[in-house]
């Protein structure tokens, strides 16, 4: 949006659709000439006096013909306190969509143009009320959908993350500006630089980063949710276990073998964590064309699963087909649900634990609800509860830009560790320090390009 921040932006800040109140939100330095034209009191005049910074007013919206078109409150935040850091109108009216496209339509009238996605939000980065990764927060916390990734969110909105990259910026320029203070007396024969500090520093850089970089595998899980697929042979419970543990039947259930053909997917949070539940068609040979392509699907999608949970029916006996498909499920990934406890058993814990020893083996009832609290926490045992207790504690998880920016940083580090160890030039140890510096610089946004900030806050709704 190159060469139009100074132009006054107004958009819808609450979901559309009809609700009680919607807030419509209006930022720049024609907000409050805005706010004049389109605004008066309960008594029809016109405000009179200046706007006061975080007060309510009263009043109703006219359009230019003087016809009313709501009744609202106005919040004026005046510049640079407010979230744009800019002149912000907010403006609460009745949430019906008509009524909304009415008070938008006033304003854009009175000189206002529609905000772009993220438009508010980026606003604020440049006029520096926040940084990059804060900015990047507020889109996490809009599409949070766990209490953790509220959590996450949070903290780094508050600063936490990038308080401790413009720590590592900090400490970096105080040794680049060593390093390029000694490249000015190396004709008189002086160099004072100190190789075991600054070796210190870069070590303890290493180390940090690669803290912060532990949760880099948990970056697609953790945002997306954990990869759950449910398969097993036909009518062993599948569909019926997926709709248990979604809460509702969204599934097919019959006693028709190969009633699921494509694969189901609903979000679920277990334990306060995020799993995508994907129910499969039942796995074996068919000379079905359509059943056979929803038994490929599955297969696939059990590849590609963060968990495999592997459902039987303990009431039937095993036959050949999926004695083979329990031989080739990777235990670290797997679980194996025997259903149906409620019925005599054809198969144990024990017969089957004693044929795969490194499987974990849950027991239930999908029809009762019997050991469904157990599968529960195994799911989210299987995920790797120390890993969710290291988020919890740290409140760091690393968007894909952040992991790819600081793992530059971490390569570039290493080559300065091995140039200071091998007293390299000066002048190479001055271009050294001033990559990692740079990959610093983009990860909170003291450096950045137009590109970066379109791509970024494409992510954002209209209206934040």
């Amino acid at each position: 949006m190159p060469g139009n921040h100074d132009q006054t932006i107004a958009a819808l800040a609450t979901p559309p659709g009809e609700a009680g109140i919607a807030v419509i939100r209006v930022s720049g330095s024609g907000a409050l000439n805005i706010l004049d034209a389109v605004f008066r009191n309960k008594y029809g005049d016109a405000h009179n006096g200046e706007w006061k910074h975080r007060r309510l007013h009263h009043g109703v919206i006219r359009n230019p013909d003087g016809e009313v078109i709501d009744e609202v409150m106005c919040a004026v935040m005046r510049a640079p306190d407010s979230y744009t850091g800019e002149d912000t109108v907010e403006i609460s009216c009745h949430g019906g969509s008509v009524v909304v496209a009415g008070v938008l339509d006033v304003v854009f009238a009175a000189g206002a143009r529609l905000a772009e996605p993220g438009e508010f939000t980026k606003r604020a980065f440049l006029n520096g009320k926040i940084d990059l990764i804060q900015a990047e927060a507020v889109c996490d916390l809009i599409h949070a959908r766990s209490d953790l990734q509220r959590q996450v969110a949070h903290a780094q909105l508050e600063g936490a993350l990038s308080e401790r990259i413009n720590r590592l910026a900090d400490e970096l320029l105080g040794v680049l500006g060593e390093i390029e203070g000694n490249i000015d007396f190396i004709e008189e024969g002086i160099d004072a630089l100190d190789i075991d500090a600054a070796l210190a520093t870069v070590r303890n850089h290493q180390q940090l980063l690669d803290n912060l970089l532990a949760s880099a595998p948990l970056s697609r899980p953790f945002r997306e949710g954990y990869r759950v697929v449910i398969a097993g042979p036909v009518n062993a419970g599948k569909s019926s276990l997926f709709n248990k543990l979604i809460g509702e039947r969204r599934a097919i259930v019959t006693e028709i073998p190969g009633t699921t053909r494509d694969v189901l997917r609903e979000p679920v949070l277990l334990e306060k964590v995020l799993f995508v539940l994907q129910d499969t068609a039942g796995l074996r040979g068919t000379d079905d064309r359509v059943e056979r392509i929803g038994v490929s699907l599955a297969e696939s999608t059990a590849d590609a699963a963060d968990v495999v949970l592997f459902i039987i029916d303990r009431s039937e006996t095993i036959d050949g087909e999926t004695t083979s498909r329990l031989a080739g499920l990777d235990p670290a990934r797997s679980i194996v649900a025997l259903n149906k406890i409620d019925l005599p058993a054809n198969v144990t814990p024990d017969k089957l634990g004693t044929t795969y020893p490194d499987l974990e083996i849950v027991s239930l009832s999908v029809k009762t609800g019997d050991g469904i609290a157990e599968l529960e926490r195994a799911l989210v045992e299987r995920v790797g509860r120390d890993q969710l207790n290291w988020i919890a504690r740290e409140r760091v998880v690393l968007n894909s830009r952040l992991i790819a920016t600081l793992k530059a940083a971490r390569k570039q580090l290493a080559v300065l560790e091995a140039n200071l160890t091998g007293r390299a030039a000066l002048e190479l140890l001055a271009v050294d320090a001033r990559e990692v510096l740079s990959h610093y610089e983009t990860a909170t946004g003291r450096r950045y390009t137009d590109d970066l900030l379109d791509t970024i806050f494409s992510r954002f709704c209209i209206g934040k």
